[in-house]
C-alpha cells in the first residue's frame, strides 16, 4: 500500500509539438491570460451581455485561471512556450504561443523582441555564445 495517497500519477506531462519527446518545465511559473473588452469577457466565460457589460463598466480585469502559458525545455529544439489550457473535466490542451497570446499574458515580455534595458553590443555577444 506504498503511495497510496501520493499525487505524483496526477503530474501532467508534456511533450514537443515538433518531435514528440518529453519537455521539462524551465520553472517560469504561470502566466495567466487575462480579457478586458465586453465581447471578449462575454465570449471567453460563456456570460451573458448584461453580466459582461457590468462587469467591464466596473473595470474588472477578468483572469481566466484555467489558460495559461508557460516556458519549457526540449533537449533537440530548446525552449519554448506552450499555451496551455485546462478544461473542466480535466484534461489539459497545448499549442505553441502565438503573438496573439502574449498580448493577453501577465507579467509577461515579448521573447521575439530583445529586452530594451539590454544594449545591442550584450545582446549580439549573448547570441554568439548561443551557437557555439
Amino acid at each position: 500500500m506504498a503511495n497510496k495517497r501520493s499525487r505524483r500519477k496526477k503530474i501532467s506531462k508534456f511533450y514537443c509539438p515538433h518531435c514528440g519527446d518529453r519537455l521539462w518545465r524551465v520553472g517560469t511559473g504561470k502566466h495567466y491570460l487575462y480579457y478586458q473588452g465586453r465581447e471578449e469577457v462575454q465570449d471567453h466565460f460563456k456570460l451573458t451581455k448584461k453580466t459582461a457589460t457590468l462587469l467591464v463598466k466596473q473595470n474588472i480585469v477578468q483572469l481566466d485561471r484555467q489558460h495559461w502559458l508557460e516556458e519549457f525545455l526540449c533537449e533537440e529544439h530548446g525552449k519554448m512556450w506552450l499555451n496551455i489550457w485546462k478544461h473542466a473535466d480535466g484534461t489539459i490542451e497545448t499549442t505553441l504561443a502565438n503573438r496573439h497570446h502574449w498580448k493577453r499574458s501577465s507579467r509577461t515580455i515579448d521573447p521575439t523582441k530583445p529586452n530594451p534595458s539590454v544594449s545591442e553590443f550584450t545582446y549580439r555577444m549573448s547570441r554568439k555564445s548561443a551557437r557555439i
